[in-house]
């Protein structure tokens, strides 16, 4: 009985951080986003109600001013997100395989190889996000690196 409540708590906890934890930061990042643009469709529309004649395209370029992480190109947020997934593969790979034919021994055996499994699961899942993200956001990034060059030639 006893083995039975620690494997469902073992269940819960990593039901938790691999299903319910990226849920929740997705929902946030889409909430907060959607803040965003609620934002600037509000100046913008309190622009044009005082001054009809504006651009909207004018408007809402200078509008899209860099952020607080707006240092980095979605270009350097993209290789981040595959640098994390290929370190984490990586290290939940090493991990995985070490308990499982049990050529490092820390602990129980069934630890490092659910950790190793789960380290491999998110690293592969990051992996993923940057080929989606790369393939859906080309045109952004094609934009935003002719942007840049076109900046650098003014300066």
């Amino acid at each position: 009985m006893e083995e039975i409540i620690e494997l469902l708590a073992l269940l819960l906890v990593i039901g938790g951080l691999c299903i319910a934890l990226p849920l929740i930061i997705v929902w946030l990042t889409n909430k907060r986003k959607n803040h965003e643009i609620d934002k600037k469709t509000e100046i913008l529309m309190a622009l044009l109600e005082k001054n009809p004649n504006l651009d909207p395209a004018e408007v809402l370029d200078k509008l899209d001013m860099p952020s607080e992480d707006g240092k980095k190109s979605l270009k350097e947020k993209l290789l981040e997100k595959l640098l994390g997934g290929c370190i984490c593969t990586l290290i939940g790979i090493v991990l995985f395989f070490t308990h499982l034919f049990g050529f490092v021994f820390l602990g129980d055996k069934t630890k490092g190889v659910v950790g190793g499994g789960v380290l491999t699961a998110i690293g592969i899942a990051l992996i993923i996000y940057y080929l989606v993200s790369k393939k859906m956001l080309q045109n952004e990034i094609e934009t935003e690196e002719k942007r840049m060059t076109e900046q650098q030639i003014s300066e």
